[in-house]
C-alpha cells in the first residue's frame, strides 16, 4: 500500500513528458508553416491555371492616386469591369467547346449593340404590328372627317309598266343625280371625329410604347447573350484548370507522392466541369435564338456579340432621386398618354350614342332625266296619267330641305346605348388610373433594383478577391504538402462561382438601368448607347 502513490507519481511524470514533446513538435510545425507562408508572401507564386493579373488592391491604390473620387466610387470603377484576359484558354479546350453549336447553326454573325437596336426598330414584328394598327386608326380618322363633306348619289332606273284597263304599256328611263348637304346629324359626325382623333393619337402613343418595349427587350437579350458567352468562357477555363490539376495528380500518383483518391477526385471534378460546359453551350445558343426572335433575324444564324469585355454602363445619373424619376415618368411615359386619350375617346362615344335622339337636317339638290315611251301611242293621256305614267321626255331640277326625326323603339334603344357607353367611359377612366398606379410601381421597383444591382457589383468583386486568394493559398499548401486536393478543388469551385457572380452582377446592373430608362419613358437608342443626359435626350 505504501508503494502505490509512488507509482501514480511516475505516471504523472510520464504524461507531462509526452505533453512537453507534443508541445515542442507543434511549435516547430507552426514555425515551419509560418516561414513558408512568409516566403510565399515575399515571393508570390504565379498560378498559370488561374491566369490572374494585377490584384484589385493594387489597381485600387493606383486609381486613388490618380483621382479625387471618393474611395467607394474609385473602388466601384475598378469592380465594374470584368476582363476576359484572365479567362484566355492555354490548352486545346476551345477545339471542342463549341462543337454542339456548330452542329446546328449555319454560320456566326458578329453584331454590336447599336446594330441590334437599329435592326430591331426596322424589323421587329411587334413594332410592325403596332405600326399597322396606328395606320388603320389614322385612315379611320380620315373617313370620319370625310363625313363633313356633302353626300353624292346617282341612280339610273328602267321601269316597264302595263296599265291593264287601258291596255297600255310603257317603258321609262329615269336618271337622277342627287347632292345632299347634311347640316345637323345630332352631333354624331362631330363627336365621332373627335373620338376617333383621340383614338388615333392613343394608338400613336401605343406605337411609341411598343418601340420602347422592343428596345428594352433587345437590350436585355443582347446582354443575356453576352453574359452567356462570358460564362461559357468561365466554364471552359474551369475545364482547363481541372485538366491541368488531373495531370498533376496523375504525375504525383505515378511518382509515389500522391494518392489514387486524389486522381479520382480530379477526374470527378473534370467530369462535372465538362457537363457544366456542355449545359452552358446550350444556354449560349438559346440566348442567341431569343435575340434572333426579337430582331426577326434568321434562326439558323448564330449571333455573336462583338464586345468581349463586359462592363457596367453609366446609363443613368448615379445620384438621381425617386421624386425626379416619378416626375420624369409622368412627363414621358407613352402608356399614360395612351390611356388618357382612350378615356377621352370613350367620353365622346357617349355623345355619339345620344345622337339618334335628335332630328337630322339636310339640304339637297337633284336633277332628273325621264324618257317614257307608251304603246299604243293613241292611248288617252288621262288614262295613263292616272296610273302615274306620262309619255314623253322630261328634265327637272329640284332643291329642297329634309328634316327627319326617328326614335327607334320609342327612344329606349338609344337610351340603353347611352348607358352602355357611359359604362365604357367609366371603365376607361379606371383603366387610366390603373395604368398610373402601374407606372408608379414600376418606377419605384426599378429604382430599388438599380440601387441593389450597383451594390452587388462591389460585393461580388470582394468575393472574387477572396476566392482568388483562397485558390492561391490552396495550391501553395498542396505544393508544400500541408494541404489536400479536396481543398484545392473547393477553392477552384469558389473561384469559378465568384467570377460567375461578378459577371451576373455587372450585366444585372446594366439591365436594371435599362429597365429604369424604360419605366421613366426616356429609353431610346441614344440613351441605351450613351446614357441619359437629362433634357438633351
Amino acid at each position: 500500500m505504501g508503494k502505490q502513490p509512488q507509482k501514480k507519481c511516475c505516471n504523472n511524470l510520464a504524461i507531462s513528458g509526452s505533453t512537453r514533446f507534443l508541445l515542442v513538435l507543434s511549435i516547430c510545425l507552426s514555425q515551419i508553416s509560418t516561414s513558408l507562408l512568409c516566403s510565399a508572401a515575399e515571393n508570390p507564386v504565379v498560378l498559370p491555371t488561374t491566369g490572374m493579373g494585377p490584384g484589385p488592391a493594387d489597381l485600387l491604390s493606383k486609381a486613388q492616386e490618380n483621382t479625387d473620387l471618393p474611395t467607394s466610387d474609385a473602388k466601384h470603377d475598378i469592380n465594374k469591369s470584368l476582363s476576359v484576359d484572365k479567362l484566355r484558354l492555354n490548352s486545346a479546350v476551345h477545339l471542342y467547346s463549341f462543337q454542339p453549336i456548330r452542329m446546328e447553326v449555319q454560320y456566326d454573325q458578329p453584331i454590336t449593340l447599336e446594330e441590334a437596336l437599329n435592326y430591331a426598330v426596322e424589323n421587329n414584328l411587334a413594332i410592325k404590328i403596332s405600326r399597322e394598327n396606328m395606320n388603320y386608326q389614322r385612315f379611320v380618322l380620315f373617313s370620319q372627317i370625310a363625313n363633313f363633306l356633302p353626300n353624292f348619289s346617282m341612280s339610273y332606273n328602267i321601269t316597264h309598266t302595263r296599265i291593264l284597263n287601258e291596255k297600255v304599256s310603257s317603258l321609262a328611263h329615269v336618271f337622277i343625280p342627287r347632292m345632299s348637304y347634311p347640316v345637323f346629324q345630332g352631333g354624331s359626325v362631330l363627336f365621332g371625329a373627335l373620338g376617333q382623333y383621340a383614338r388615333e393619337r392613343g394608338w400613336t402613343q401605343a406605337f411609341k410604347a411598343s418601340i420602347n418595349d422592343a428596345l428594352l427587350d433587345v437590350y436585355t437579350k443582347y446582354n443575356n447573350l453576352q453574359l452567356a458567352r462570358v460564362l461559357l468562357q468561365i466554364r471552359a477555363k474551369a475545364v482547363e484548370v481541372s485538366q491541368e490539376q488531373l495531370k498533376v495528380n496523375r504525375q504525383l500518383d505515378k511518382a509515389g507522392t500522391g494518392t489514387r483518391f486524389s486522381v479520382m477526385q480530379s477526374e470527378t471534378q473534370l467530369a462535372n466541369d465538362s457537363q457544366a460546359l456542355l449545359q452552358q453551350q446550350v444556354m449560349v445558343r438559346q440566348s442567341a435564338l431569343a435575340l434572333n426572335f426579337s430582331l426577326n433575324y434568321p434562326m439558323a444564324v448564330n449571333l455573336v456579340p462583338a464586345e468581349e469585355t463586359i462592363s457596367e454602363q453609366s446609363l443613368f445619373r448615379a445620384h438621381a432621386n425617386i421624386t425626379e424619376l416619378v416626375d420624369m415618368s409622368l412627363k414621358n411615359r407613352p402608356d399614360l398618354r395612351e390611356y388618357e386619350l382612350f378615356r377621352f375617346a370613350a367620353g365622346r362615344n357617349v355623345q355619339v350614342a345620344a345622337a339618334p335622339l335628335y332630328p337630322t337636317l339636310a339640304f339637297f339638290t337633284q336633277y332628273s332625266f325621264t324618257d317614257t315611251i307608251t304603246a299604243p301611242a293613241v292611248a288617252s293621256s288621262g288614262g295613263t296619267a292616272g296610273a302615274g305614267v306620262f309619255g314623253g321626255l322630261f328634265q327637272t331640277n329640284q332643291q329642297g330641305m329634309g328634316l327627319v326625326w326617328n326614335l327607334n323603339g320609342m327612344g329606349l334603344v338609344t337610351a340603353a346605348n347611352i348607358v352602355a357607353a357611359q359604362s365604357l367611359a367609366r371603365q376607361s377612366g379606371i383603366q387610366a388610373n390603373q395604368e398610373l398606379q402601374t407606372v408608379f410601381q414600376q418606377v419605384r421597383s426599378s429604382y430599388l433594383g438599380w440601387r441593389v444591382a450597383r451594390e452587388q457589383i462591389d460585393n461580388a468583386a470582394t468575393g472574387v478577391d477572396s476566392s482568388t486568394e483562397e485558390l492561391r493559398l490552396a495550391e501553395l499548401r498542396l505544393r508544400q504538402g500541408v494541404g489536400t486536393n479536396l481543398e484545392l478543388i473547393q477553392a477552384q469551385r469558389d473561384y469559378i462561382n465568384a467570377l460567375t457572380s461578378q459577371a451576373q452582377a455587372i450585366v444585372g446592373s446594366n439591365m436594371a438601368q435599362a429597365q429604369l430608362l424604360h419605366d421613366t419613358g426616356v429609353i431610346s437608342m441614344n440613351t441605351l448607347l450613351h446614357g441619359y443626359q437629362g433634357g438633351a435626350n
